[in-house]
């Protein structure tokens, strides 16, 4: 009795100390790729769908800007821009029409989109109060896994995990049903002031 009781007096001792190095390790991750204004690099997304063999492809540029948001400009196999900011997901075609989007409708950009935008900025408050943040060191850096806090969310998500090293790399989201999307960043560079052409897109009209 005495044993198992030393035993559980351990392990709620060593409970606190994960939590507190799982919270640092996120702090150094955060401190370590929120330290540009402006982010740019170029990403490919494949989605696998469970009822499917042939996973569907697109590729394009993708801009974080720390005041304004995320564009994600999908270039091929078709063209569009989203536009994912505090206000929501705004779909932007080619002839410049914007359209406002549910997460559903563009949800590998919106989820992707929101999590950048969270780590990029440093706050991760936003994902701590929907997921649940399990963050670990890799060979080649680190690796998040978020899995959803609420029963509703977990209904159509199962996790999704976010990679990288000095920079965000990889995302992977995993859905309920079996549908997997796979986003990989390359080319990434940082700036300190957006473009004329990204800060158009980023205006919102009155």
């Amino acid at each position: 009795m005495k044993r198992r009781a030393f035993l559980l007096a351990g392990l709620l001792a060593i409970v606190p100390s994960i939590a507190l190095a799982d919270d640092a390790l996120l702090t150094e991750i955060a401190a370590r790729v929120a330290n540009s204004p402006v982010l740019r690099a170029e990403f490919s997304q494949t989605k696998t769908l469970a009822a499917m063999r042939k996973p569907f492809r697109i590729a394009g540029h993708f801009t974080y800007a720390r005041d304004a948001g995320v564009l994600w400009q999908v270039a091929s196999p078709y063209a569009v821009t989203y536009l994912i900011d505090a206000h929501g997901t705004v779909e932007i075609g080619p002839d410049g029409l914007r359209k406002t989007r549910s997460g559903r409708e563009a949800a590998g950009a919106a989820q992707a989109g929101q999590i950048m935008q969270a780590l990029l900025s440093a706050d991760l408050a936003p994902l701590e109060s929907h997921f649940v943040l399990d963050p670990a060191r890799v060979p080649d850096g680190w690796q998040v896994t978020l899995t959803p806090r609420s029963a509703e969310v977990a209904r159509h998500l199962t996790h999704i995990t976010v990679a990288g090293n000095t920079a965000v790399e990889q995302v992977n989201i995993v859905e309920a049903g079996g549908d997997h999307t796979e986003i990989r960043f390359t080319a990434i560079q940082r700036d300190t002031q957006l473009n004329t052409a990204e800060a158009t897109l980023f205006a919102r009209p009155d």
